[in-house]
């Protein structure tokens, strides 16, 4: 869904319009009916006066100008002007009335959600399609403010926005009502408004501009509070924090220096709107009756609708402002949804029904910017066969496992699945068949079953299948041991558990969903020696069943993997056994002898 827009009346319109569709356009005529009916309703009080006062006169009548042609459609269908009739067309007039707010109040409600869940659908969608390179370069901040507190502005712009169109809308059909009972009058006020409605006008731009400028110092807000979170241990344990913590309160002040502006403007425009509105119908009705020979009751039915109009005019400029205001919330959801749109993943059209023979990285070579990573890599990984990739930091190991994961593709030459490049693959039936387990384990704030079924409902053969690999991944005894079992929740990040107890929950979620190829990226780098030999022993277990990609600094871990690769400067130095890696390579070599076993 693609919003862009343009900053006019109109502009907005279509941005809403691409979103809700036709329903706005019904709303819109629900708001024309409504106030039709109110003004309507307004005007019969002229006769409804005149006729408590001189019962049978026709003086009121004449009060209303052209709008007189409701009373004559009264006297059509052969009723008199009486008290009664009136009061009985005014009950009518304002019950219809109420019925069609009651409609309009109902269908608004149900179109506001639908927007809010179009909004959220279309950028959950857009997230979901970024390639894994676009997301990295994004600005974590940026995304996380604009999918909160963006958000959330930009459903503000909507409700400000169908207020103030259904307040333009009350606000035309009284121009035109009060038109009808005297145009002299009417097109006077009118001028003075407009006139009026100028000195607004840079105060709106100057707040759409804070606005923008507020949507700015959220997503600088939200990028230094991500990483206040993710830091905390650090800036705790090495007093840094007050530093840190300085330049949060900077971008605080910022902001909040944004919103007192914008408040101020917005308690400019709110006070001196109706003071304005006096001083113009005031200017009019004297010029009108010094200079134009009017008289009062003359335009008493216009000057009516129209203070009822001008009413509606304050209305809109409030909401308006409010609209202003919050358009900061649009404009960073309109660019983010066109920017994720524009760096969307792009995927073959080729199912992936399984790993028949074997991955092969055939000359690969592949750069981050420029930054040359890999260079003329050659691979080959048999089915449940396990490969070990070992080499100093920054050789391209990750960047291996990134590869076979689908998360980049190759600069040149090709990664071959059996004998399909990926790039002809369809990503996502490939990737359910990828487990990924990382040094930073992924444990979500919710009870054990979740987190290793990725919430699957608890059917018997959902339990049974947990159960099973819970036994796999060494977790039944921790599981029963827990006041819950498999109901207990592990905490923000798994902090109610240890490391080890993260891996194998983690090793656990990727054996429930079947998958056919393991990825273990520094998977034990981060354990005490005791858990990594349980871990190890985990992993082991799985030899010969799964095709399985290891990455370690810890060469203990890859002592019985079927081929060992080294990794230096992007391409392999030497591959084989560890025994043959022992004999083959003094590279490999000097990285045994210097690590304890």
């Amino acid at each position: 869904m693609k919003l862009k827009y343009k900053n006019s009346f109109k502009g907005y319109f279509l941005f809403y319009y691409r979103v809700v569709g036709n329903r706005l356009l019904v709303f819109l005529g629900l708001s024309v009916l409504i106030s039709f009916l109110d003004g309507i309703g307004l005007a019969m009080f002229i006769p409804l006066l005149q006729s408590v006062a001189n019962p049978g006169s026709h003086a009121g009548e004449e009060s209303l100008g052209q709008l007189h042609y409701f009373t004559d459609f009264i006297h059509w269908l052969g009723l008199d002007l009486t008290v009664t009739t009136v009061l009985l067309v005014l009950i009518m007039m304002f019950a219809l009335k109420g019925m069609m707010r009651f409609t309009q109040l109902s269908y608004y409600a149900a179109l506001r959600q639908m927007f809010i869940k179009k909004i959220r659908y279309s950028l959950v969608d857009n997230l979901q399609g970024l390639s894994y390179g676009a997301f990295s370069k994004l600005d974590a901040g940026r995304i996380q403010n604009t999918l909160t507190v963006e958000v959330q502005r930009l459903f503000q712009t909507m409700k400000f926005y169908f207020d103030a169109s259904q307040a333009f809308v009350m606000l035309a059909t009284y121009m035109a009502l009060a038109f009808l009972a005297n145009y002299q009058f009417a097109f006077l006020v009118g001028i003075g408004a407009a006139l009026s409605n100028l000195v607004y006008r840079k105060i709106y731009k100057a707040t759409k501009r804070a606005s923008n400028e507020l949507s700015k110092k959220g997503s600088d807000f939200n990028g230094f509070l991500t990483q206040t979170t993710l830091y905390f241990k650090y800036l705790k344990s090495t007093n840094t924090f007050n530093l840190y913590a300085r330049k949060l309160k900077l971008v605080i002040n910022d902001a909040e220096h944004l919103n007192r502006k914008i408040g101020n403007m917005n308690a400019i425009t709110t006070s001196v709107k109706e003071p304005m509105i006096i001083i113009v119908v005031s200017l009019v009705i004297l010029l009108q009756m010094n200079w134009m020979g009017a008289t009062l009751s003359t335009i008493i039915l216009s000057l009516l609708l129209f203070y009822r109009a001008l009413s509606f005019l304050v209305t809109v400029q409030n909401h308006w402002q409010g609209f202003i205001e919050n358009i900061g919330g649009m404009n960073a959801v309109a660019n983010m949804l066109e920017e994720m749109s524009s760096l969307r993943e792009e995927k073959g059209s080729i199912p992936f029904k399984g790993l028949n023979n074997q991955i092969a990285f055939n000359n690969v070579v592949f750069s981050y910017d420029e930054i040359p990573v890999l260079n003329g890599l050659n691979i080959v990984i048999p089915r449940k066969s396990t490969v070990a990739l070992v080499g100093e930091s920054g050789s391209g190991k990750t960047t291996i496992a990134n590869m076979i994961a689908g998360l980049i593709q190759p600069t040149r030459g090709e990664l071959l699945l059996d004998q399909t490049s990926i790039r002809q693959i369809e990503l996502d039936s490939y990737r359910s068949n990828i487990g990924y387990i990382s040094q930073e384990s992924v444990i979500f704030n919710d009870t054990i079953f979740n987190n290793v079924t990725f919430w699957a409902e608890p059917t018997p053969e959902n339990v049974r299948r947990f159960e099973e690999v819970v036994e796999m991944a060494s977790l039944k005894e921790f599981v029963l041991a827990q006041p819950q079992q498999r109901d207990s929740r592990l905490g923000d990040n798994g902090i109610l558990i240890s490391g080890g107890q993260k891996q194998r929950i983690s090793i656990a979620r990727e054996l429930y969903k079947n998958s056919e190829i393991l990825i273990f990226d520094e998977a034990t780098s981060a354990l005490d020696s005791e858990t990594e030999r349980i871990i190890q022993g985990n992993i082991e277990k799985l030899y010969g069943n799964f095709t399985m990609v290891l990455i370690a600094h810890r060469l203990s871990t890859i002592k019985r993997a079927d081929t060992i690769y080294l990794i230096e400067q992007g391409k392999v130095s030497a591959s084989g056994s560890f025994e043959e890696m022992i004999h083959k390579s003094s590279r490999f070599k000097k990285l045994v002898s210097l690590q304890a076993f």
